[in-house]
């Protein structure tokens, strides 16, 4: 059985379930998705450990026809 817990509460894994996440906890290969977030997301950790803030762009979103 696999217990996660957090301040919200807690996911109970049994079974196949939990066999299924340990494995993709072992074995499991990240993303290109993942790797990028990943990537953006220490720039900014760098960017507010040196600023104190961050600053970042939002790509204009067209509306719809």
């Amino acid at each position: 059985m696999s217990i996660s817990s957090t301040a919200f509460g807690r996911v109970v894994l049994t079974g196949k379930d939990a066999e299924k996440f340990k494995s993709q906890v072992r074995y499991g290969r990240a993303s290109a998705a993942s790797r990028s977030a990943v990537t953006e997301g220490v720039k900014l950790a760098k960017q507010l450990s040196a600023n104190g803030s961050v600053t970042f762009r939002l790509p204009k979103i067209r509306p719809a026809k």
